[in-house]
């Protein structure tokens, strides 16, 4: 049907679409995507233009998947780490549920700074923050933490006598084993059964608090003294046991649940590619508002454009990832709110 002859009932100029629109609404206790049914069909658009978007943050610091410290306890300086040597300090997701009368736990929470980071990883390290039962890489007191707010970072020892410690790095094939085995860290249910820790491949909580070295490349620092490209931190040399053998850091605290919000959209078809090969990328959305505000993005009309699109529009779906490729999952309580201008003609340059 030409356009000249279509009702413009079915070429409207503007779309908005509401999470708490989508008839699905309520099949599930979260939400990262959602869908609108269009009460008529778009017909002979060209393409789209993300206007704007309001999406709340509603996030702690962390995200869930990245809640296990990792760290090697050494006989010596010299020992190459091996699997049996692998430790960990870990805090429990945030919506965890404990059968009664277990305390053995510490969640994660709302973090103000990272002293407080600090504070609720050395009451997981300490005793009572944990049970080997459920984290078999546990030691209780194993270690400390310290901050420093001078110079704004976090650095740890350890405290078992005349043992050498050193950082254990996120793409440690050692690590990753221990992730993927549903034996090593658990939760202890609050119906008494386990489930393994939520994980991410590559995103352990020693990131978060300032060692990024990934445990496969030579440290910085070492001077061609590092043992194995397994010890994760500056100078590649475990440190002994005390606050004399503080592990050094590499990085700085982040406490930033994710720098992005990666917006996803099935009407954008192949136009929009995003990180790790994912198709129907409508835009990037820098997160720049601190935990529990607001997120505002106002695009521009001029470029950013998505086509080609379907020649008939029914309904819209949007997805929301976060930096690390993870669904971006909010409350049924939060809205998210996106607002698009359709063009019925193709740019000049096309």
């Amino acid at each position: 049907m030409p356009l000249s002859t279509m009702n413009t009932v079915n070429t409207p100029d503007r779309l908005s679409l509401d999470a708490f629109a989508d008839p699905e609404r309520g099949s599930a206790a979260t939400y990262s995507s959602f869908n609108n049914t269009l009460g008529v069909a778009i017909l002979g658009a060209k393409q789209l233009h993300l206007l704007r978007a309001t999406i709340p943050n509603v996030q702690l610091n962390i995200p869930d998947y990245q809640l296990v410290f990792y760290y090697y306890e050494l006989p010596d300086a010299t020992t190459v780490p091996t699997a049996t040597h692998l430790k960990a300090v870990r805090l429990y997701p945030d919506d965890y549920v404990p059968p009664a009368g277990f305390t053995a736990y510490k969640k994660n929470i709302y973090f103000t700074d990272p002293a407080a980071l600090v504070a609720q990883l050395n009451a997981a390290a300490s005793a009572g923050g944990d049970n080997v039962t459920y984290n078999t890489l546990w030691v209780s007191g194993g270690v400390t933490f310290t901050y420093d707010s001078t110079r704004k970072h976090i650095q740890w020892y350890g405290n078992t006598a005349s043992k050498y410690y050193a950082n254990a790095g996120f793409l440690d094939p050692i690590v990753q084993a221990s992730q993927r085995d549903p034996t090593k860290i658990t939760t202890y249910n609050f119906d008494t059964s386990t489930s393994i820790q939520p994980f991410v491949l590559g995103c352990t909580l020693n990131q978060r608090i300032g060692y990024a070295l990934p445990g496969t490349c030579v440290p910085p620092l070492s001077f061609g003294a590092a043992v194995s490209n397994k010890i994760a931190n500056l100078t590649g040399v475990a440190k002994i046991t005390g606050s004399t053998g503080v592990v050094p850091h590499d990085s700085y605290p982040n406490l930033v649940y994710t720098q992005n919000i990666y917006l996803y959209s099935n009407t954008v078809c192949n136009s929009g590619l995003g990180n790790y090969g994912r198709k129907n990328l409508m835009a990037v959305i820098a997160v720049d508002v601190a935990q529990f505000g607001i997120i505002q993005f106002i695009g521009s009309y001029n470029g950013g454009e998505a086509h080609p699109i379907p020649d008939e529009i029914y309904g819209v779906g949007i997805e929301m990832r976060d930096d690390n490729n993870q669904p971006f999952t909010l409350p049924l309580s939060a809205n998210v709110n996106v607002e698009i201008a359709i063009d019925y003609g193709l740019p000049p340059y096309l």
